[in-house]
This record gives C-alpha cells, structure tokens and sequence, in this order.
C-alpha cells in the first residue's frame, strides 16, 4: 500500500478499521488503556488522546539506544512526558521546543488560534513538572520557534523521532526545517492530520510531508498519522 493510499483508507469516514494495516483501534485502545492514562491531561492542559499518549510512548521506546526525539509544540509538558516514558529504556534524550509563556506579542501575530495563549506555562514550570516526573537530565526545553531552531541545529544531532504539534499552519514547513537532521529509519508523527478530529491545513501539509521520500510502518493513530522513513 502507498502512502496516497494509505491516507485515503485512513481519513475514510466509513469502512473497517478495527484490525488492518492502517488502523488498529482495538491494539491502539488496549495500549491507551495499559499506557495512556499516566498524566492527567487538566493538570497539563495538553489535548492528546489517551491512545496517542500510549503511541507516543511505544514509538519513543522503539528507537535506537541513546537516540534522539524531537517535539515542535511542548505546551505543558504532557506529550513531552509520555515520550520521554518510552525513551527513557532506551537512554534516549528529547529536545522540546516551545516559545512558552515568552514573547506573546510576536505569538499573537503567529498564532493559529487554536492554542490559547492567556496562562500559558513558563518553561520553569514545565521543566520543574518533567523533573517531578522523573525525567531529570533526559530532556531539553528550548523557548523558541521550531524553524529558527532548525536553522541553528547542530548537525551532529541527528534525529530518530520528529514529533509534529506545533503551529497548526505550518506542519510542512517544519518538517522540511528538521528533515536535513532525520537519521535514517527516522519516525515521523504529524498530530492533528485527521480531517475529522484535527484542522485542514494539518491534513493538507500531512499530504505533502507523505509524498515526499519513501515510508514504511505506516500508522494512523485517532489524529495522528505516523511513518518511518524506508530510503
């Protein structure tokens, strides 16, 4: 199955999707049930679904030991938590980025709309919060926006698992950012890239970063759409 046909059988709104290759729910449902209820999803204000949260642990766990994960979008902390879950058995590190509670005029102007920006968590709280988690010295918050982040990357630091979550408008344009540093056999994972439970504009880029390059273990995950780079 090619990716273009893998998203298609994936967004459908009818047909089968309890047992096959690009849905499981019932394998997803029991990994949300055993994984995704560590964090309670009010004390972060995070809006990831308990099934996401379980893939997000099981795909970190699955990299290569002592890789590297990074996420666009870290808000509170609650995905940055479940990932770091996963690789933390494997001695892996996350780079977290986030303009948190910093510089809110400029993300007024950049903002999406569809995070609000009003109490927003400083990067103190969240790094105190993953901490308290149990995750000292696993991870790294960098206040900033994803695409000039990419542009000073070290180029040493290649990429096992790019998680995408951050403007809602701009999925693309961050992959392409953080494509250069993707080791090879790297996972992508574009939250929000459902047209039923996500936005169009995360659809729409999903398709692009999905055409491009070849994918394998392909995966669709509630909004989540999720492959691994097979060339």
């Amino acid at each position: 199955m090619d990716t273009s046909e893998f998203l298609e059988k994936a967004w459908a709104n009818e047909g089968p999707k309890i047992i096959s290759g690009f849905s499981r729910p019932l394998y997803h449902n029991l990994m949300g049930l055993l994984h995704g209820y560590r964090y309670n999803k009010r004390d972060y204000g995070g809006m990831i679904r308990h099934t996401e949260a379980a893939m997000l642990k099981k795909w970190a766990s699955s990299i290569r030991r002592g890789g590297t994960a990074v996420e666009i979008g870290c808000y509170g902390g609650l995905s940055t938590s479940y990932l770091l879950s996963g690789l933390r058995s494997v001695g892996g590190k996350v780079y977290a980025i986030d303009p948190f509670n910093s510089d809110l005029d400029k993300q007024a102007e950049l903002t999406d709309d569809c995070v609000p920006l009003e109490n927003k968590p400083t990067k103190k709280i969240v790094e105190q919060r993953l901490n308290k988690n149990g995750f000292e010295g696993l991870f790294e918050l960098i206040e900033g926006y994803s695409q000039e982040v990419a542009s000073n990357w070290n180029p040493d630091i290649k990429i096992d698992f790019l998680w995408i979550d951050g403007n809602h408008d701009q999925a693309y344009l961050d992959f392409k950012s953080f494509e250069p540093y993707l080791a090879p056999g790297a996972r992508v994972a574009v939250h929000d890239a459902h047209p039923r439970y996500g936005y169009d504009a995360v659809v729409r880029d999903t398709k692009k970063i999905f055409a491009e390059r070849k994918w394998a273990s392909m995966e669709h995950v509630k909004s989540i759409i999720s492959g691994v780079l097979a060339d």
